[in-house]
């Protein structure tokens, strides 16, 4: 932003006046509403507010998450074009590495590397043939990053190779996207290189790349899921290239092809964007930990029948021991001087190395921690192998980490790298108490079209807090980034890159690409908020039971068929309420609401299963299942005492209703908002059986009480019944007050126009099940088809039982007693509808390997009760 005079330069003058008009308090209110739309957009935390803090306690420690700064860093077009043309030099030598380290290892007999940072290296990923090696891929980039700080004397130099994931494309496109939308001054008459062209040409090359084989590819990003701390980057990516986000449990190979596992079958995936650790992704030849991979794999790409981009072998590259070796390479291979110097970075396993390590890094008169006198102070040692690895600032070092340090490197030093801490330029940055100087690091990115390689004109600035070294480790929490502007100049013409028309699409208007996984978690969130909102109803008519003064012994009565019902639900411990006052009993119902009650335990599920369904729910239904999810967890934590039974009353009150208003408007947002097809079916599917399940097993409850063939005692389980399923006031616009057996089932079991009854429930899953049966060859496959119409006959064949259940009941004279010898039937309808809900896992979500709700523990995992 200064010159070396101490003047501002040209192009920041307009843009600190504009600033400077906005005001701090404003630039700060204005960076967190971007913090909230970057959080809308990718499903992740906005992170604690003051990350330039070197307070420990003031970093973000909570789940990864990013703020955009409002202050954006800006690049000249001169400056940017001798960058672009340093990093397509870069990507090119480290092609030509790969290639031969892969292939003939030319570099490797004329020992311009040594065989150590080879044989050892943690990119090099061995399998394929007999002798470990593999065909060479047509190419093994499609994608590059790279890291660059700016020194003192203005110039660039490469901090390190992002070769194998290179994230942070999609996190630079959506802060240019909410900068405009959040900061429309600051581009006001600012002549701007645009990201949208390389995002189309990135596009049509990823398009251009499977079209070997069809003429409309199979395009996936292959996620760790929503554990990786660049979950939202993944998400915005594959959002912006149309690619399908798939976990490795979403995936397989069958017969040498990848597919993509969906709810109609197995989709061909033609190209693989790979985003997770590259020795995790086959485990049949590779040794990575930690995340499930994809058998088989490799041996699909060696065949040709999917391209994996970026090859998983060009981690080799990311290796920090190779910096020292790259400039004489770069002449070697290329014939060229490179353009892009990287940071001062010495190996520690030649002559060289060896002498560096007794001269400066561990000094025999030089004492510990005297960064006055301690020249080491400035380095900072690195594996030499993997940089995913910790790295060891010696400075400020005590003696004893410091001598375990030095043996470490000493008895293997070919393993170490020693690298100058770099003095990075520092940009304005707006921070919680004023505009403060602080580190940049720099990430570009470049694509490879067919053709040539082009250069995001943009990319990230990572800015670090006050006091925290700048080094060569991946990002591993939260941070605070910059949208980076590349102006325009007429001497410096972008690159043109002519972007051909996608071939005609077929029309479709299914979602037949939702992967199993995603499937399986609408219908698990579906049966999670339907047992939220049948506890919550159940809750609601205890409590207007107990409105009064002590209850009669006919009320009584019923508060115990309740209670029964509440232990069965999981609301209640198993206690005896006979002779409870009312008071008493609020206390003991007070247990629903606690912090291991049934409440927050669904909440809690509800909340995990959010994340894994950030690239299919909508920001407006992500935002109300989390937000109030988290507000009525926060207004159980505040809840009053449970000797305090009259204000625990009214709070109960007050939580049921948030319950049952939270369920009723998530409805409503599905219907409004997603599509019938793909999760909304599945999240319906979830409600309908979980519905009819409760109605079941609550009609059964309520009517093998002990002698309720009785004519006093039948016509109270009849209103109970209706009461539980939201029915009263149906029944009575069609009946009055007159309470019968047959007509009360009828509405409850059988009545397909009741969306509190069983018969609706089943009549929903038959017709959806049935839908899904229809489906063309195309989009599934004769066998799932007719699993489909098997299911959808299954729910009609409950519809017959209930039919001939309610039949006995209106045929017989004594109704009471033909309705009390109903339970073990409803039992067995019940049961039947559990069966359903098995046979549709097994049919559509059967072919998952992973755990279905990340975190959750044995004991937390429901069964098909839901409990």
């Amino acid at each position: 932003m200064v010159d070396g005079r101490g003047g501002v330069r040209p192009h920041w003058r307009r843009l600190l006046g504009i600033i400077s008009d906005i005001g701090h308090r404003e630039l700060v209110a204005r960076r967190h509403h971007i913090g909230l739309a970057l959080s809308d957009q990718t499903g992740m935390p906005v992170p604690a507010a003051d990350t330039l803090s070197s307070s420990p306690e003031k970093k973000a420690t909570g789940p990864f998450g990013v703020l955009c700064d409002p202050i954006p860093l800006i690049l000249q077009a001169d400056e940017f074009a001798a960058l672009e043309a340093g990093i397509i030099q870069r990507v090119k030598l480290q092609e030509a590495i790969l290639r031969d380290i892969f292939g003939p290892r030319t570099i490797l007999a004329e020992r311009l590397l040594p065989p150590g940072l080879v044989w050892a290296n943690h990119g090099f990923l061995r399998g394929g043939t007999p002798d470990g090696a593999s065909p060479l891929p047509d190419r093994f980039f499609s994608f590059y990053a790279v890291d660059l700080v700016r020194g003192p004397d203005g110039s660039w130099r490469v901090l390190a190779d992002r070769a194998s994931r290179a994230n942070g494309a999609g996190l630079a496109i959506e802060n240019r996207r909410q900068m405009t939308r959040v900061f429309p001054e600051l581009f006001t008459g600012q002549e701007l290189r645009r990201l949208s062209p390389f995002l189309d040409t990135w596009q049509e090359a990823l398009q251009q790349d499977g079209l070997n084989e069809t003429s409309n590819p199979g395009l996936a990003l292959l996620t760790p899921g929503p554990t990786s701390p660049h979950w939202g980057e993944h998400v915005i990516l594959s959002r912006e290239l149309g690619c399908t986000l798939a976990e490795a449990g979403d995936l397989t190979v069958r017969d040498g092809e990848l597919w993509l596992k969906t709810i109609r079958g197995l989709r061909r995936v033609d190209v693989l964007l790979i985003r997770q650790n590259a020795d995790t992704v086959d485990p049949l030849e590779l040794e990575g930990h930690g995340t499930a991979g994809i058998a088989g794999l490799l041996d699909a790409a060696r065949a040709g029948s999917v391209r994996l981009l970026n090859d998983p072998r060009v981690g080799f590259v990311e290796a920090p021991g190779l910096t020292p070796f790259l400039a004489p390479l770069c002449g070697h291979l290329l014939g060229e001087a490179p353009l892009l110097e990287n940071i001062e970075t010495i190996w520690l396993g030649d002559a060289l190395g060896h002498a560096f390590l007794d001269k400066t890094l561990f000094p025999p008169e030089v004492r510990a921690g005297d960064d006055t006198q301690d020249d080491s102070a400035r380095w900072i040692i690195a594996s030499a192998l993997n940089a995913g690895l910790p790295v060891h600032r010696l400075a400020g070092q005590d003696a004893t980490r410091r001598k375990t340090l030095e043996n470490k490197v000493r008895a293997a030093p070919w393993r170490y790298i020693a690298y100058r801490e770099p003095v990075v330029s520092v940009a304005p940055t707006v921070a919680e108490k004023g505009i403060v100087p602080a580190p940049v690091v720099l990430r570009l990115f470049a694509a490879f079209d067919g053709t040539e390689w082009t250069v995001l004109p943009g990319g990230t600035g990572r800015v670090f807090p006050e006091g925290e070294a700048v080094t060569i480790e991946p990002i591993a929490g939260s941070q605070l980034t910059k949208d980076v502007w590349v102006t325009t100049d007429e001497r410096f013409a972008p690159r043109e890159h002519a972007v051909t028309l996608a071939r005609p699409l077929p029309i479709r208007r299914s979602q037949g690409d939702l992967p199993s996984r995603a499937a399986d978690d609408f219908f698990w969130l579906g049966r999670y908020l339907e047992q939220l909102e049948g506890a919550a109803r159940l809750l609601h008519v205890v409590l207007a039971h107990l409105s009064g003064p002590d209850p009669s012994p006919r009320e009584r009565a019923d508060l115990d068929v309740l209670m029964r019902q509440m232990r069965s639900a999981g609301l209640i411990s198993d206690v005896s309420f006979s002779g409870y006052a009312v008071a008493g009993m609020i206390r003991e119902l007070s247990a629903a609401a606690g912090p291991d009650g049934l409440f927050v335990r669904l909440l809690r599920k509800i909340i995990r299963l959010v994340p894994e369904l950030t690239d299919r729910l909508t920001r407006e239904m992500r935002d109300f299942i989390t937000h109030n999810a988290h507000a009525i967890l926060r207004e159980i934590e505040k809840r009053p005492s449970r000797s305090d039974s009259a204000r625990m009353r009214d709070f109960l009150n007050g939580l049921t209703g948030r319950l049952l208003a939270y369920g009723a408007t998530l409805s409503g947002l599905a219907a409004e908002n997603m599509v019938r097809s793909g999760g909304r079916q599945f999240l319906d599917l979830g409600r309908r059986i979980e519905r009819a399940a409760t109605v079941l097993i609550s009609c059964a409850g309520i009517l093998e009480q002990p002698d309720v063939h009785q004519r006093g005692r039948m016509e109270g389980a009849l209103r109970l019944m209706l009461e539980l399923c939201d029915s009263v006031i149906t029944y009575r616009s069609r009946y009055f007050s007159v309470v019968q057996p047959a007509p009360v089932l009828d509405l409850l079991l059988l009545d397909d126009d009741n969306p509190r009854g069983v018969g609706f429930q089943l009549a929903a899953l038959r017709d959806s099940l049935s839908e899904l049966a229809s489906e063309d060859e195309s989009a599934a496959p004769a066998t799932q088809r007719a699993a489909s119409a098997e299911l959808a006959a299954s729910a009609g064949s409950i519809i017959g039982m209930l039919s001939c259940l309610v039949s006995s009941v209106m045929n017989d004279p004594d109704q009471d007693r033909a309705a009390a010898a109903l339970p073990e039937a409803l039992r067995q309808a019940h049961a039947s509808v559990m069966l359903l809900s098995t046979e549709i896992g097994r049919c559509y979500f059967a072919v998952l390997h992973s755990q279905r709700v990340v975190g959750i523990t044995e004991d937390d995992r429901p069964d098909e009760t839901g409990a």
